[in-house]
């Protein structure tokens, strides 16, 4: 990523190689989430997922203060004033939440800092998240005496069970970076300095595996996730002969014998 700060206010896109990146960008408050800047969420989901060259995506925070320190509450006034509102306010944020959750290709959430509220269903939309020593997580709803919206229960439910969910939620306690791992929240903890170049390294290693295996995956992954009733395993069955039927599984076994690295085409 380039070193420049990105704009404030805003999520800001890049593209480095075979990453993407998705940045919260709202650095005087710790990266808060604007109605707007929800909103802009799905448009950059689609931009990637559509994008052949982009392999695997990273969410992350603008600088190492912050992923996203929840909602901006300065603009609740406007936005969740009463039970109508805050149902259109959660229609937008679960839009964006699935965007990231739904996206064909691997999601990594990379934390610095605060991963608090809305930012850490971002991060708990994601595939994997790697976070830094220093992280600190919460959903502080009951100390705000909002309605936490019953589809992020079950989300981070999804990640880290039922059980542990309610104590997170019920207490609106704050967790650091190692209790966050015991409890299933995150895949890795790092150091704050090296978060970045390791974050990376991962994307990368996912990056130069079979594209059309890793959407086989995920969608399998999608599909388990989901009440059994409303599966649709044939779809999931459709990505998997479509591995079989491609030019890279024909590039991987060539490798393998020949022991190089495979170059995938997605193809």
């Amino acid at each position: 990523m380039s070193a420049a700060p990105p704009p404030s206010g805003r999520i800001v896109a890049r593209r480095d190689g075979a990453v993407g990146w998705m940045i919260f960008s709202n650095p005087a408050k710790h990266n808060a989430i604007s109605m707007a800047m929800a909103e802009a969420v799905p448009e950059i989901m689609r931009d990637f997922a559509s994008d052949s060259a982009i392999r695997v995506v990273v969410v992350t925070g603008a600088g190492e203060k912050a992923f996203a320190a929840g909602s901006d509450i300065a603009g609740f006034e406007d936005t969740r004033s009463d039970p109508q509102q805050n149902r259109r306010y959660n229609e937008v944020n679960e839009r964006a939440y699935n965007a990231v959750y739904e996206c064909a290709k691997p999601t990594l959430a990379m934390i610095h800092g605060y991963c608090i509220g809305g930012g850490l269903d971002f991060a708990a939309s994601c595939d994997v998240r790697f976070c830094a020593g220093t992280a600190t997580f919460a959903v502080p709803a009951g100390r705000l005496g909002l309605g936490y919206g019953h589809e992020g229960i079950l989300r981070f439910g999804r990640v880290m069970g039922l059980m542990r969910a309610r104590d997170l939620f019920l207490s609106g306690r704050r967790v650091g970076a190692e209790e966050a791992l015991r409890l299933g929240l995150v895949h890795r903890v790092v150091a704050a300095a090296t978060l970045e170049s390791e974050a990376t390294a991962y994307a990368q290693t996912l990056a130069d595996n079979a594209p059309l295996t890793l959407a086989a995956i995920k969608r399998a992954f999608l599909e388990y996730e989901k009440d059994p009733a409303a599966r649709d395993l044939a779809r999931a069955q459709a990505l998997i002969d479509a591995c079989f039927r491609s030019e890279d599984y024909s590039e991987g076994r060539k490798a393998f014998a020949g022991k190089r690295k495979p170059q995938f085409r997605g193809r």
